[in-house]
């Protein structure tokens, strides 16, 4: 191949990431299949879209959920550690990562090809998907994929087997991380088998790989944070009938990582921790997606099933030591342990029009199933002998005393959920004078949740107790269900001036389900917490130019939103540890977002994104606990002003097709914050972060051989904060970026 891929990253109202050839200047068309109505130009969707082409991370050694929020200036992350993050777009957010929080909804949907995968506060580090492309859909896109995309969606699509050719590669990666970091490498390779020529074919990918800690901890001189990461996908396609394509694939992941977190009132990247803290998270994906054309529309079956285990350990020595033996040291040390089992299925039928004709529609139905069991607990080595002397309490014992799952066990508990969705959704664009696309669409949904919990031990144990005498036998218990349906409508106009220029506007409505809140002890917190919560929803109107200028040689697009967001879904953590949800307040998200990209010559290339939003309380909200109500004209949590991204690349053609291309990113998220406002309490400060990414590859045949540097500048230093409310505790939970780190990689084709 004489093609190599320029990295465009996205931001704004469209970036795209388009593809360079060293005989052309000209920017290449992208397409995407975002409107499910088959693949289209993505300058020709009435929507803001960002496409990625896997490249234009790989080329630097990455691959994960926050190198893909990097290249796109809409999206803001959080991330504690491999697979706990939290995604943001459009300052759609009001709460930070809460492992613990079942109830939690997502904003921001993601997916593997039709695979949603969501789980707000831990969607999936995945990085054997050997993709073809990532779309990012900025705005709420909850016609075509549901109550999880209010406020956009990730969609991971994956490179299909090829009947008719074997071919394959295998990639090395070295790097060195900087501060207390370590050596970090990885190994993937794929191979694509023709079975039957134009019949069967499977594409096979593997990857494993090292990621070294660099926080240290002062208490064993460690850095526990390392990541061990070994996945796996099998992908098969199947020509059954001239009609009828099949597509199925297995993917699984296993990843053993560490929490990224260090103590503000510490060195830099140091934490302490009597235990080790970690997180695991398996996975298995399965998928079969059928392609019937049937004429006169396609008919698309797509099948999948997720299972998943998670476990996150975190330390609570500080809060253990201060809450129950008044912040008398010495420290005890004590685990805070989170698991979670996941099951799920999806079902979705779409019946979608073929090419050629005025009309373009999709009708579809879509029914999901799951359970989620959650299960936490705090084993505390000592607990139970320190607490009897501490109390007068001889011969105390957490789980004779205080149905504990174990003996030193102060908390202990079980959060299982039962849900069911069932949606109907069509969407059509029609085109009149060759010009002007009318799109109108709507999704009919319901969805059902039961809740069940019980906790136990010393804090679990909570009716009739008070803060002076947190102990009873008697379990918190709670059961409940709750039901929500509804309609979400979309339009939009798009105007074609001509083949390069299109002015386009929309309006569309986002959703997210209710739920069902754990019970908040009145008598330990002072505070009547309501059971469940109802839906929130919000709507877009957005406006927006994409331009291809200079005989498609410049890129420039721009667009403007406003969003409404009522019956906001509000989290109230509570002083006693407790938190609940409920409805309260509206939220308004004004934003503009703009992206230009320049083909300047064959080889040299150029491309800046950038957004500005500004999103805020609409009106004061009352929450029932006056310290938390939230000013009026507050701004949101964890989303930052403004953010942009700059992209350059410049190839150097050598004899043949040998080559040098030279690469850098920069990118820049501006400040936030972890609460509305100062007065709430937990309210801490997300420095700004400045990225900078360049890499050298020399290609030559089949070989590429690249240097790289992540980070180069140490800019970006601090991806969350928890606020520290206990006096003995070293000051803030400051949760780390990887500081920098230089490598080299060695990529064979075969």
């Amino acid at each position: 191949m004489n093609k190599h891929l320029m990295a465009l990253a996205v931001a704004g109202a469209f970036t795209v990431a388009h593809a360079q050839d060293r005989a052309s200047d000209k920017i290449e068309k992208v397409e995407v299949t975002a409107t499910r109505t088959g693949a289209v130009d993505v300058q020709q969707v009435p929507a803001a879209i960002t496409v990625i082409k896997p490249d234009n991370l790989t080329k630097y050694g990455q691959g994960n959920l926050n190198d893909i929020a990097n290249l796109v200036p809409a999206i803001s992350l959080q991330e504690q550690g491999a697979g706990v993050n939290n995604i943001t777009i459009r300052g759609l957010v009001v709460r930070g990562i809460v492992p613990s929080e079942v109830q939690d909804a997502s904003l921001v949907a993601v997916y593997i090809d039709e695979m949603p995968v969501t789980l707000k506060s831990g969607n999936p580090d995945l990085k054997v998907l050997d993709l073809e492309r990532i779309e990012v859909l900025q705005g709420p896109q909850g016609t075509l994929f549901g109550a999880g995309a209010m406020a956009g969606t990730v969609r991971q699509i994956t490179q299909k087997p090829e009947f008719n050719d074997f071919f394959g590669s295998v990639e090395a990666v070295g790097s060195q991380t900087s501060k207390f970091g370590g050596t970090n490498y990885n190994l993937r390779g794929t191979v694509n088998v023709p079975v039957n020529d134009n019949v069967l074919a499977l594409r096979v990918t593997g990857y494993t790989g090292n990621d070294s800690g660099y926080v240290l901890n002062q208490a064993n001189g460690k850095t526990d944070n390392d990541v061990p990461t070994n996945q796996g996908r099998v992908a098969a396609r199947l020509r059954a009938t001239p009609d009828l394509l099949i597509d199925a694939s297995i993917t699984a992941s296993n990843i053993k990582g560490g929490i990224n977190d260090a103590y503000s009132g510490l060195a830099p990247y140091t934490t302490t921790s009597l235990i080790q803290q970690t997180s695991k998270d398996n996975l298995q994906l399965y998928n079969l997606t059928l392609n019937y054309d049937a004429g006169a529309a396609q008919l698309v079956s797509s099948t999948s099933y997720l299972h998943r285990d998670t476990l996150y350990i975190n330390s609570g020595q500080y809060k253990a030591t201060a809450f129950i033996f008044g912040g008398q040291l010495p420290l005890i040390a004590s685990s805070y342990v989170i698991g979670n089992k996941l099951t799920n299925f999806a079902q979705e039928f779409r019946l979608q029009s073929k090419a050629g004709g005025p009309l373009k529609w999709t009708a579809g139905a879509f029914y999901t199933q799951g359970k989620r069991d959650l299960r936490q607990d705090q084993p505390t080595p000592g607990f139970d002998a320190r607490f009897a002397a501490a109390k007068n309490f001889p011969g105390y014992n957490s789980q004779l005393n205080d149905n504990a799952f174990t003996p030193d066990d102060y908390f202990s508990g079980t959060q299982n959920i039962d849900s069911k969705e069932a949606a109907l959704f069509a969407e059509a664009t029609y085109t009149v004078w060759d010009k002007l696309d009318l799109t109108a669409g709507l999704r009919l949904f319901r969805g059902t949740q039961d809740f069940d919990l019980k906790f136990s031990g010393l804090f679990g144990n909570l009716i009739n107790s008070t803060p002076s005498r947190p102990q009873s036998s008697i379990p918190e218990t709670s059961n409940s269900s709750e039901t929500s349906k509804g309609a979400n409508p979309r339009f939009a106009a798009a105007y074609r001036l001509d083949q390069d220029h299109t002015l386009y506007a929309s309006a569309g409505k986002g959703f997210r389900y209710g739920g069902n809140n754990q019970p908040v002890p009145f008598d330990f917190c002072g505070q009547n917490a309501p059971s469940t919560f109802e839906p929130d929803s919000l709507w877009n109107f957005e406006a927006g130019s994409k331009n291809a200028l200079f005989d498609r040689r410049v890129i420039f697009n721009a667009s403007a939103y406003l969003i409404k967001w009522k019956d906001v879904q509000v989290f109230n953590k509570l002083p006693c540890t407790y938190y609940f949800t409920q409805n309260a307040g509206k939220i308004r998200s004004e934003g503009v977002e703009l992206e230009t990209f320049f083909k300047l010559s064959r080889q040299a290339s150029f491309g800046v994104s950038a957004t500005f939003n500004h999103a805020y309380a609409a009106e004061k909200v009352v929450t029932g606990i006056a310290a938390q109500n939230i000013p009026e004209d507050a701004r949101v949590p964890y989303s930052p002003k403004f953010a942009a991204t700059a992209v350059a690349n410049y190839s150097i053609p050598l004899a043949g097709a040998e080559e040098i291309l030279l690469s850098a990113q920069y990118a820049h998220r501006g400040e936030s914050f972890t609460n509305f406002a100062a007065s709430q309490g937990s309210y801490s400060r997300i420095p700004s972060s400045n990225t900078l990414n360049a890499t050298a590859i020399y290609k030559t045949g089949p070989y590429e051989f690249g240097v790289f540097g992540t980070n180069l500048t140490n800019g970006a230093k601090i991806s969350d904060v928890t606020t520290n409310t206990i006096a003995i505790q070293p000051g803030d939970n400051l949760y780390m970026i990887r500081p920098r780190t230089v490598g080299v990689r060695v990529k064979a084709r075969f």
